[in-house]
């Protein structure tokens, strides 16, 4: 599919070493990975540093921070979600939107991503170079990822890919019945906790909780006012 972009010859053996440092993984995931090569949304670096099994600086301008993460992790939360063609899902954190383009090709051309970016710079990036990719199933927001529309839901799926201290209420409520969210929490004095959370007659199931690094969730300015948090 992107054979083109692909001029590199120690492209293979770099996603072949990942891969094989990664597995298990399901067949699905493993197919996504080669179909968007993690080079191309990491472009400002060499080629055998967007490959190295570790997170990536993509942004930092105070408030804001933000990686490309690490790519074995990245592939097991996939895996985690456990998705299906034509499902509509919401990731939190747009970033380089490798993660978004990972998601478009595992729900298929009939499934839907909405995906959120506070950092204005980077969402228009990745929208950008999602539509050079012809990645037309994606939707890219610039704003507080905890304020997305109802409208634009119900997912079936959710995913943070940066760590909040408050639960997402709302999002949660617009999580179909049965549904999986991937919550990152952070924790005062401890490792951030990646949550695994099935919505089961309408409430919060944990299923996996493991410790994990991620970068903090930031809010707009105008959300902290309305929540009484400024």
């Amino acid at each position: 599919m992107l054979a083109s972009l692909i001029v590199d010859p120690r492209i293979e053996s770099f996603q072949n070493a990942l891969i094989e440092k990664s597995l298990p993984l399901s067949e699905r995931v493993v197919e996504a990975f080669y179909s968007f090569p993690r080079h191309l949304f990491a472009s400002k670096y060499p080629i055998e540093q967007a490959y190295l099994d570790r997170p990536l600086l993509l942004y930092d301008k105070a408030p804001y921070l933000s990686t490309i993460s690490q790519p074995s992790f990245v592939l097991r939360i996939l895996d985690m979600l456990e998705l299906a063609e034509g499902q509509r899902v919401y990731e939190l954190g747009t970033g380089s939107g490798w993660n978004a383009a990972l998601l478009s090709y595992l729900v298929g051309p009939t499934g839907k991503v909405i995906t959120s970016e506070i950092i204005p710079e980077l969402a228009k990036s990745a929208r950008e170079l999602l539509h050079n990719l012809d990645v037309e199933n994606v939707e890219v927001l610039a704003q507080d990822g905890f304020e997305v529309a109802e409208e634009k839901g119900p997912f079936d799926r959710i995913i943070f890919t940066a760590g909040a201290d408050e639960f997402p209420t709302q999002l949660f409520a617009n999580l179909k019945n049965s549904g999986v969210m991937v919550f990152v929490r952070k924790r005062n004095h401890h490792a951030d906790m990646l949550e695994v959370i099935k919505k089961k007659n309408g409430q919060a199931e944990t299923k996996i909780s493991m410790p994990c690094s991620f970068v903090s969730v930031v809010r707009s300015k105008e959300s902290r006012q309305e929540d009484g948090t400024l």
